[in-house]
């Protein structure tokens, strides 16, 4: 047994939501932040290569204008000594050039094939053959015919600026991730107090005692919404578990009786056998056991069907004809005068459902009437409307709710039925039964003013038919 507890136990998470949230949250601001750094060093060594190359084709703008007047330029050193100038002429030798490369070949092998300014890089430099560089071919037209400008400077300082920018962010990067993961870990801790406290409480919460309700918490986010709605399913389910409480009670109650009548006849007949009259015994025992089995099928029923959900599959069901069939069971059962007068009525529903609903209805029209009983079926706005009147002693005004509750009876209706087992729950099954199908069933005092009773069903017509319905006058 320990075993199969263990294994049917919940695996413990080792990750909770502040330690999942905080890490993913963190790997996404650090994958944010490498991307944009990339981006960030880009842009900034592409921005210092093009100055640098802005500030080449000046300085060869320059040396190309003293070249055009036929005088030798004069080419000024500069205080970097990784940049140089070289002046080709039309045969591709240096005639003039800075000190620092003075005497040396062309620092590019031939010039470009095209007559335009060009800006190419340069790794193998006389300067430094580990370093790149910047090279600027200008064209210029000297004395002596078409020649060149080549202006060159090292991109020493471009990698410098960007090599510093890079580091600062490696350097950075850590302290803001941790910054980033402490705040998401305590911002989360904070949005999920209101949430343990909420556990809490629910696990302080027993199936015995369901009159506790969660703590609300003072925001109006999800967490409230949540609270809220766990409330409201426990009060549907103290409502639920009052209503079956009180429901067993009351069932027990209802065959404790008929089950202590049944031993008491069988042991008076078998410590009697000699004085038992037998044919009496068993119809006695029949009798209980008769409405035994009503209270049983009764209570199946109520069991098996809820108040918010249909009790079968819906499918076309004329109500006048059900309504017919109980007219004529009940002129069988004689004893009363019984008229009636319907309409074509067809509803949505089960057919069996609503026979039962009918008989209910009239069984209880019938055992309380003294003389007569009347059914009207009409439809009225897409509704039919069934009324059931008896001329009975009717239902005072402040029980007319109380007589649709399970096992509710009045005084005046405690004895015996005829045609029931008077369990008072033919009345709470017409009314499931009318609720499961979108309809209402109430009492009435009756609209003549006479004494007696009015029920008063009202079901919605099956849209197909709703405006198509044709009276259907019955013999009173």
């Amino acid at each position: 047994m320990v075993p199969a507890l263990v294994k049917n136990r919940a695996p413990r998470l080792r990750w909770g939501i502040r330690a999942r949230v905080a890490t993913l949250t963190t790997l996404v601001v650090a994958l944010t932040l490498v991307v944009s750094a990339i981006a960030l060093a880009a842009l900034v060594r592409q921005s210092l290569v093009a100055g640098l190359d802005d500030a080449l084709i000046s300085r060869a703008e320059s040396v190309a204008a003293q070249a055009r007047t036929g005088t030798s330029p004069d080419i000024p050193g500069t205080p970097r000594q990784d940049s140089l100038v070289q002046v080709l002429d039309a045969n591709g030798t240096v005639i003039a050039s800075t000190a620092n490369i003075k005497g040396d070949d062309p620092v590019m092998p031939s010039p470009p094939a095209v007559r335009r300014t060009t800006v190419s890089t340069l790794n193998d430099s006389p300067l430094d053959s580990t370093a790149s560089f910047r090279v600027v071919a200008y064209p210029v037209e000297l004395a002596s015919g078409p020649g060149w400008v080549y202006a060159v400077a090292s991109t020493t300082t471009v990698e410098a600026a960007t090599t510093s920018l890079v580091t600062l962010f490696w350097l950075g990067l850590p302290l803001i991730l941790v910054v980033v993961a402490i705040t998401v870990w305590y911002a989360v801790t904070s949005a999920l107090r209101p949430v343990e406290r909420i556990r809490r409480r629910a696990a302080a919460i027993e199936a015995s005692d369901l009159s506790q309700r969660l703590p609300m918490p003072p925001t109006h986010d999800e967490i409230a919404a949540l609270t809220s709605t766990m409330n409201e399913m426990l009060d549907r389910l103290e409502t639920a578990s009052d209503r079956q409480r009180q429901f067993i009670g009351d069932a027990s109650h209802e065959l404790r009786s008929p089950l202590a009548g049944l031993r008491a006849q069988v042991e008076v007949a078998l410590q009697h056998p000699e004085k038992t009259d037998l044919e009496h015994t068993l119809t006695t025992v029949r009798d209980e056991v008769g409405r035994m089995t009503t209270l049983t099928e009764d209570l199946l029923f109520l069991a098996q069907s809820t108040e918010s959900s249909p009790m079968t599959l819906p499918a076309p069901v004329d109500l006048d004809d059900l309504v017919l069939d109980e007219v004529r069971r009940l002129r069988n059962l004689g004893g009363r005068d019984v008229s009636a007068h319907t309409q074509a009525a067809r509803v949505e529903g089960s057919a069996r459902d609503l026979s039962r609903l009918l008989r209910n209805l009239a069984d209880n029209a019938y055992e309380h009437a003294h003389n007569a009983v009347a059914i009207d079926l009409n439809t009225v706005d897409g509704i039919a409307e069934l009324t059931l009147t008896d001329d009975g002693p009717g239902i005072p005004a402040e029980l007319r709710e109380t007589v649709f509750q399970r096992f509710a009876r009045l005084d005046t209706a405690r004895r015996r039925r005829t045609t029931g087992g008077g369990f008072g729950l033919g009345l709470a099954i017409a009314r499931q039964v009318a609720l499961a199908h979108g309809g209402t069933l109430t009492v009435h005092e009756r609209a003549d003013g006479r004494t007696g009773a009015q029920f008063l069903l009202r079901i919605p017509l099956s849209e197909h038919d709703a405006a198509d319905v044709q009276p259907h006058p019955v013999r009173p």
